[in-house]
């Protein structure tokens, strides 16, 4: 599959292009991020994203727009490249599922501080997740439910590639868990494709 994925993705394509393959492409990035996917609780759920993932979402956005205005694509390339790890991060959204406009008011608030309590804990040693985008946690900033976030550690590659024993923590007021990471997503997570490995980055 990787060689299929680096394929697919080796280039940003306009709208008038990806309309094209945009069936391929969700049938085969689908497939390519269902083991990336880890349920912490009823309530949190992590994506561990890479440069494909980050791809197909700048390639749904320029589908979204409908541009083929090369300045217009770079930023969107722009906007969406940090969250496309390097090779010692592990890059991962974090979604917080709330159902209706009640549970927004009344439970998401409930969570603020939650980007500051999700740990990845490696043999026993615990690396802090960075914001991706500070400025999404400045002082008046809404409660969100979706968190774009980051772990950053020297040799963390190699750390994973040397252990099993991979594990997210969540510490955090209103919930507390521990879910190791399983195999599958783990290996999915050793081979992220990481941001050297491509070309169109700006």
């Amino acid at each position: 599959m990787q060689n299929e994925i680096l394929r697919l993705i080796n280039a940003i394509k306009p709208a008038s292009e990806y309309e094209k393959i945009r069936k391929e492409a969700y049938r085969a990035i689908s497939s390519y991020k269902a083991p990336r996917y880890l349920k912490l609780t009823d309530r949190l759920t992590i994506l561990f994203e890479d440069a494909a993932t980050v791809w197909f979402q700048i390639e749904e956005t320029i589908h979204m727009e409908g541009t083929d205005d090369e300045q217009m694509i770079r930023e969107i390339i722009s906007t969406y490249q940090p969250m496309i790890p390097s090779h010692d991060e592990v890059s991962f959204t974090l979604f917080i599922h709330v159902y209706n406009d009640d549970e927004m008011r009344r439970l998401l608030p409930r969570y603020s501080g939650i980007e500051r309590g999700i740990g990845l804990s490696i043999n026993d040693n615990v690396i802090k997740p960075l914001p991706i985008y500070p400025s999404d946690y400045e002082p008046g900033a809404q409660a969100r439910s979706i968190h774009y976030l980051k772990y950053k550690s020297n040799g963390l590659a190699a750390l994973l590639m040397r252990t099993d024993d991979v594990t997210i923590l969540v510490d955090h007021s209103e919930v507390k868990a521990k879910v190791k990471i399983p195999g599958e997503a783990l290996a999915s997570l050793r081979n992220s494709i990481t941001i050297d490995s491509i070309k169109w980055i700006v």
